[in-house]
């Protein structure tokens, strides 16, 4: 078989293990020019994602069967909420460095529904490859590197092996916090596991803008401790949903503005599920956009949940999204983009 002058393989690599590289090295077998797409890019690190796109990217060039082959990486930001732009953003990156004419393939694993996007990229030849190293995922490598504080040298290439000791050994205190996150979500979850089904939490969160500003609380425990977030929290068994948001908005920011005044500002209301945005379980939000038209931003406080309440302007949104806790960021801009 002819080669394809390129190759695209999407992950999120977290961490890169042997089954990522058995993958790469077919990749590489079947083309010229091996493009890794590394996914949740710019995301504010958490037990599901405890390593940026830059370090997967070091992590994978460390490897060093690798050095000799040509092999360029995307790091590609998530969009929980708008697939279809997702799929516009790889294809132009992969177009920026490929020629018009290339002939270009896309490789993986349809392991589950987690692998529903291999089906979106008909104009190129789709390279399907079997289930390797008997279906250890990185989920169960992730979890022998921060709940036991080890690694099986068997489960990754030997390169990754010692690019995941060193990462220890020099990021210390970011350990420990991801250790200390990931025992808090494994406490968590005990408390429901003799329930008779699977929980689903329902929560809702608060978008509130004023004067091209937006309100954001920063989160003073785990999960996402010291990360930016909009105000909300679980739904009570007693209450409608539109007053848990105004009461959530309420505590967490102190914001000096009349319940009904909040109610009546309501400008937009949208359900966010991404079936992972929640390490602790399934959790369902119900953003609620209250867009503020008063003269001066209202005085707020924080909460005994968070270290404070701010007005942060909206043009700052982009530079700050790998520091918002879980969708957040996403969910901000899915919203943003359907109000006038």
């Amino acid at each position: 078989m002819n080669k394809l002058d390129a190759i695209v393989y999407i992950g999120r690599f977290q961490p890169f293990t042997n089954a990522h590289y058995k993958i790469v090295k077919m990749a590489l077998e079947t083309a010229t020019k091996v493009i890794i797409v590394i996914g949740s890019a710019k995301r504010a690190r958490n037990i599901r994602n405890p390593w940026t796109a830059e370090e997967r990217r070091d992590m994978i060039s460390s490897v060093k069967d690798f050095k000799d082959y040509d092999i360029e990486f995307i790091l590609q930001p998530n969009s929980n909420y708008n697939f279809n732009w997702w799929l516009k953003d790889i294809q132009e990156q992969v177009s920026k460095i490929t020629n018009k004419n290339d002939k270009i393939g896309i490789i993986g694993y349809k392991k589950d529904s987690s692998s529903y996007y291999l089906n979106y990229f008909p104009q190129w030849k789709f390279i399907d490859v079997p289930e390797l190293e008997n279906g250890l995922s990185a989920t169960e490598i992730r979890d022998l590197f921060f709940e036991k504080a080890k690694i099986t040298q068997s489960a990754v290439n030997a390169d990754v092996y010692q690019w995941l000791l060193n990462w220890k050994k020099n990021n210390i205190e970011l350990f420990n916090n991801l250790v200390s996150e990931k025992k808090f979500i494994t406490d968590y979850k005990k408390k429901w596991e003799n329930a008779p089904f699977q929980p689903i939490f329902v929560t809702t969160d608060t978008m509130v803008i004023c004067k091209g500003q937006i309100l954001l609380i920063k989160r003073k425990y785990n999960p996402g401790k010291d990360l930016y977030a909009m105000p909300g929290g679980f739904l009570n068994p007693d209450e409608y949903l539109k007053d848990c948001a105004v009461r959530e908005l309420k505590e967490e920011t102190g914001i000096d503005v009349d319940k009904s005044i909040l109610k009546n500002s309501i400008e937009l209301t949208k359900v966010f599920d991404e079936p992972y945005r929640e390490t602790r379980g399934r959790g369902i939000t119900h953003c609620f956009l209250i867009n503020l038209k008063l003269k001066e931003l209202p005085k707020v406080k924080g909460s005994t949940d968070a270290y404070g309440a701010s007005w942060i302007p909206l043009g700052s949104l982009d530079s700050m999204q790998d520091r918002f806790f879980g969708d957040h960021y996403q969910i901000i801009k899915n919203m943003l983009v359907q109000i006038d």
